[in-house]
């Protein structure tokens, strides 16, 4: 088998990868920007705040269970 074919087909597959990995990264990164863009424009044109996304955490105590059987 010829070393100099093998290493230019896995210098092409290399080469071909990383182009998708970019691709797939600016697809990433453009709709973080549109996603941030749009919020933007509805804040701006509907004048609706919006309050920020809180998590309920594991402090709320569960219905009709004592402290004792947890």
């Amino acid at each position: 088998m010829n070393t100099g074919l093998l290493l230019d087909a896995v210098r092409a597959e290399a080469a071909y990868r990383a182009e998708e990995l970019k691709k797939a990264g600016r697809g990433v990164w453009v709709g973080r920007v549109r996603r941030a863009t749009r919020r933007l424009r509805a804040e701006r044109f509907t004048d609706v705040e919006v309050p920020a996304q809180r998590r309920h955490g594991s402090e709320r105590a569960s219905a009709g269970v004592s402290e004792t059987t947890r």
